[in-house]
């Protein structure tokens, strides 16, 4: 009973101690261990089984390295009989969270001064660890940082000086400790500090206070100021701490990049260049003064994509705006350079603009901004398309020039073929006769026949040169063509040949002809030559039709190859005559191609290509076909008003 009841006294006076201990008999199994203990090991150890200790892992101070349960604290104090004193170490819960602990184990003896156990009282030192961690971490943080830390009394007296304020300042620690913090500030902001501590009284802190301070070799900084009071155990304001930043260099920056902003905003009101900006997270755009007065925008309202796309003309924008949305809206990426035309809605007048725009790019590498210059480009535009349609217009000229020239060219090949055939025949019956009537001068006969000969020849040739002459004129012909009436010239051709018509007692059937744009001169000639030829090959009694059909304007250009941009008459002259043979169709309108001879059909050969040529002074095409029924149509297609 004595040996139980030590026991329970044993037990009390563990469970009553505030710090974590535990009793092991003499070969170090616990016997019992308190709540403290049982919390700072995280689980209650097997009464009689643990040994030692009842961690669940212990390790030296190096986190590392477990401590042999033998050489524990406790096993060296059962083994040696001595107290250990002074062994950290430290030890792991079930959880994994880890405490350093400082063991005190003592031997405990019975009345023999037998060794009878051991009890050991354990100090938690993990938060004074921590604390002492935290400042010296803290230590080197003001040490190491780049920023002057002071620390000053509510009297203004510095208490602390880092290396960072030796830096800046100039000042040694040793130099600054115990002087009044007015020493760094200069004559004209003197009165900054008492108000600066009046507020640190009120408990109230001061935020990037930015201002200006001496350096010892009597320069002057910018710096930024963040000061907090300091208070004690008991919450009182006892001092300051003061972070202070040179911010010299940002404001030399800040000061230079104004300066600079200003010397473009110059530059570019000088050039009139307006400048934008797409925000492409919102789609807002920014422009400046200069931009706004070229769109014809008020200079207080806020555009948008929206806006600017009302402002564009409806022709000739539609590619570069596309290109536009996909640089917002997809961030594609790439350069915007495009001409705009515009229409201000200010004064509703037509503008060119040069647009250009870049990425601005983020520190996310992502595209942020589309930012551009808009410049008014108006007048070089116009002249560039003045200067295209002067071009055009001289291409024209020019086609028209050469396409003249290549007309003279060939009116000369077939004048050099007249010159070296046909006009040659006659001049050489003149030479023949001329030669006969000498060889024989004094035959009377002989003279009267060949004199008649040579006047016919005469004749042939006169008749030739007049032909051809009027076929030289129309090939140069330029004069003004004018709304002309077809009946009316018709009605002037007929009341020409009335004698030929009564003599030939011909039949004319006419159909209505409509007007025209073309020469009224040349188609005179043109229905004179058709009726001539109508009534020359024609049968005892001509009958003569002449009538005309419309043409639609793709019909003409697959049939006759004409431009399509046009509708079309097609004039028909249709005899009853001798008609053509189908193989001479295309040649009957060659200069001086003649299908019978002069005795039995009189003519130059230079009437149909006379028609030809008036045909397409005016722009369209003469064709000749047989007739089932007998006789030959001549067909001419002219373009309608």
């Amino acid at each position: 009973m004595p040996a139980q009841n030590n026991n329970n006294t044993d037990h009390q006076i563990i469970n009553s101690i505030p710090n974590a201990a535990y009793l092991t008999d003499h070969n170090g199994f616990i016997l019992h261990c308190n709540s403290a203990a049982a919390k700072l090991w995280g689980r209650e150890p097997a009464i009689g089984q643990d040994r030692y200790c009842g961690a669940h892992k212990a390790f030296q101070l190096d986190g590392h390295t477990p401590v042999d349960p033998e050489s524990c604290p406790m096993a060296i104090c059962l083994r040696t009989g001595e107290p250990v004193q002074g062994q950290e170490i430290i030890i792991e819960r079930p959880d994994g969270t880890r405490s350093y602990i400082l063991p005190n184990p003592k031997p405990l003896f019975d009345a023999a001064g037998n060794l009878a156990g051991g009890i050991n009282l354990i100090t938690d030192l993990t938060a004074q660890r921590l604390q002492n961690e935290g400042l010296t971490h803290l230590a080197a943080i003001v040490e190491s940082s780049d920023d002057a830390i002071i620390s000053k009394t509510l009297q203004g007296i510095i208490t602390s000086w880092n290396k960072s304020a030796e830096r800046i300042f100039g000042y040694k620690a040793d130099e600054m400790i115990g002087k009044h913090i007015s020493t760094l500030i200069p004559a004209d902001r003197q009165d900054e500090e008492p108000a600066i501590l009046r507020q640190l009284a009120a408990g109230r802190r001061v935020d990037h206070f930015e201002t200006e301070r001496l350096t010892s070799d009597g320069r002057i900084i910018n710096i930024s100021l963040t000061i907090s009071p300091i208070r004690d155990a008991s919450g009182t304001i006892i001092g300051a701490s003061k972070i202070a930043r040179d911010i010299t260099s940002q404001k030399r920056g800040e000061l230079l990049l104004r300066l600079g902003e200003e010397r473009f905003r110059m530059a570019v009101s000088a050039t009139k260049l307006g400048v934008w900006e797409v925000d492409l997270r919102t789609g807002l755009v920014t422009c400046s003064d200069e931009c706004r007065v070229i769109l014809g925008l008020d200079i207080d309202s806020v555009a948008d994509l929206q806006t600017l796309e009302a402002l564009l003309h409806p022709v000739g924008n539609t590619r570069a705006l596309l290109q536009l949305k996909a640089l917002v809206e997809e961030n594609t990426g790439g350069d915007y350079d495009a001409v705009h035309r515009i229409v201000r809605p200010a004064d509703h007048k037509h503008r060119w603009v040069r647009v250009r725009g870049a990425y601005f790019h983020g520190r996310d590498g992502r595209p942020e901004r589309l930012l551009g210059t808009l410049l008014d480009i108006t007048p070089e535009k116009e002249a560039e398309l003045h200067l295209e349609r002067t071009v055009q217009q001289r291409t024209v000229e020019l086609i028209k020039s050469n396409e003249r020239l290549g007309k003279s060219n060939r009116d000369l090949e077939e004048f050099a073929y007249i010159a070296s055939h046909d006009l040659q025949e006659p001049l050489r019956k003149i030479q023949t006769f001329i030669d006969m009537i000498r060889e024989n001068p004094g035959d009377r006969q002989a003279f009267d026949k060949y004199f008649v000969k040579i006047s016919d020849s005469a004749r042939r040739m006169s008749t030739l040169i007049r032909d051809v002459l009027n076929y030289s004129r129309l090939s140069n012909a330029e004069g003004t063509p004018a709304e002309t009436d077809l009946n009316e010239v018709l009605g002037d051709v007929l009341s020409d040949f009335e004698s030929a018509i009564t003599e030939k007692k011909a039949t004319i059937i006419t159909g209505s002809l409509p007007v025209i744009i073309g020469e009224a001169a040349q188609l005179r000639q043109l229905f004179a030559n058709l009726l001539g030829n109508a009534l020359k090959f024609s049968t005892e009694l001509p009958e003569i039709r002449i009538h005309s059909q419309p043409i639609a304007p793709t019909e003409a250009a697959i049939r006759f190859n004409l431009p399509d941009n046009r509708p079309y008459v097609q004039i028909s002259v249709e005899d009853n005559g001798i008609g053509i043979e189908e193989q001479y169709v295309d040649k009957i309108f060659a200069i001086f191609k003649r299908l019978h001879n002069r005795q039995q059909y009189p003519g130059t050969g230079i009437g149909l290509a006379i028609c030809k040529k008036i045909v397409e002074n005016h722009h369209g095409h003469i064709f000749a076909r047989r007739r089932p029924e007998g006789g030959t149509a001549m067909e001419v297609v002219l373009p309608l008003i």
